[in-house]
């Protein structure tokens, strides 16, 4: 974020915080019976109020308020949704939609669809912006631990570039049985009964990051 929005008076930085519950409130009004996870953020997407679903579903008995918003998503989208964040606080766009991995309560992942909106309060200039959650609750869900070495991590990218047993071996010096192994051990964790599927269900799991080439793995799922 700019650093003109870093230096806000507590004056302004209140001003500002009522503004956008004013519109926080009117979202969750229409949206609190949906079923939707609703936030307010402020411009350094700071959560500023929160529905109840969303205190639920993202924040368990912790307090929430005052958080990073991506604290509250995998690390696969950081980078790319952070640069589509900078364009709405600038007015640049008036709207995101992305699907990213949202780590529950439950200290697990699970894919949802994220859509922000910027608030502006009667001015051309954004006041806040109001995020919600729809849950794909028909997708596996992938609990938020190391679940691959170095050496798995590496093979499943090249596994994911279409690369042969041979040449995975040569690159690694391993043996054609070594990689073989890692590749049934990484099938059976993230219950797989292919090399095509094992891939699939990476991306789908967030495991291999959305959006990038040549493949790389999250390193939250890295031992």
């Amino acid at each position: 974020m700019s650093q003109a929005l870093m230096e806000r008076t507590p004056q302004e930085i209140v001003d500002r915080a009522r503004s956008a519950q004013l519109h926080a409130d009117a979202y969750r009004s229409l949206l609190e019976r949906s079923g939707i996870c609703m936030a307010s953020v402020d411009l350094t997407l700071r959560i500023e109020e929160a529905n109840e679903q969303f205190r639920r579903d993202l924040g368990g008995s912790g307090d929430i308020v005052g958080r990073e918003l991506f604290d509250f998503l995998g690390l696969d989208t950081q980078p790319h949704l952070r640069r589509q964040f900078v364009g709405l606080v600038e007015g640049r766009c008036e709207r995101i939609a992305e699907r990213v991995l949202g780590v529950r309560a439950g200290n697990y992942l699970l894919p949802a669809q994220l859509t922000a909106v910027s608030v502006r309060d009667r001015s051309p200039v954004v006041s806040s912006l109001v995020v919600m959650l729809q849950w794909d609750e028909s997708a596996p869900r992938t609990a938020r631990h190391k679940v691959l070495t170095d050496l798995d991590a590496r093979i499943l990218q090249g596994v994911a570039m279409g690369m042969s047993t041979v040449n995975l071996a040569a690159k690694l010096y391993l043996s054609r049985q070594g990689v073989e192994y890692h590749v049934a051990t990484m099938m059976k964790k993230l219950k797989a009964p292919n090399r095509a599927a094992l891939v699939s269900r990476a991306y789908s799991m967030g495991v291999l990051n959305a959006g990038t080439w040549p493949p790389q793995v999250s390193p939250e799922f890295i031992k």
